[in-house]
């Protein structure tokens, strides 16, 4: 058994892809609350709509690095990451799981933005 480490290739993608999804919702709730009395208060309401597309690009360029890590990972690796050739996998499969989830996270969060006008009073 080898140390690996995150110089190798492909170790980022695992990391990049689970990380992706609650690294962009967490970017996407802070920035809006914080940026929405701005917007309102003469700055360009459209700003909350950009984040939102920014943290939906995030989540799929996060969902594109667990493809491709699942994709690097040996054919006929479990999905339990038992083993450290099957891990590669897991973390991708587990990559996409959250990244799907924090989509559907996101797009709730931004409905009520977006259906409602944040500057009406």
């Amino acid at each position: 058994m080898t140390m690996r480490g995150l110089h190798e290739p492909g170790e980022w993608r695992q990391w990049a892809g689970l990380l992706a999804g609650p690294v962009a919702w967490a970017v996407d709730l802070l920035l809006s609350y914080a940026l929405v009395q701005w917007a309102c208060g003469g700055g360009h309401p459209a700003v909350l709509r950009i984040i939102t597309l920014f943290s939906l690009a995030v989540i799929a360029a996060g969902a594109l690095a667990a493809w491709q890590t699942m994709a690097a990972s040996p054919d006929g690796a479990s999905l339990d990451g038992s083993r450290p050739d099957d891990r590669g996998r897991f973390m991708g499969l587990l990559g996409l799981l959250a990244c799907a989830l924090f989509t559907l996270v996101v797009i709730a969060a931004a409905i009520p933005r977006w259906a409602l006008d944040a500057c009406e009073s």
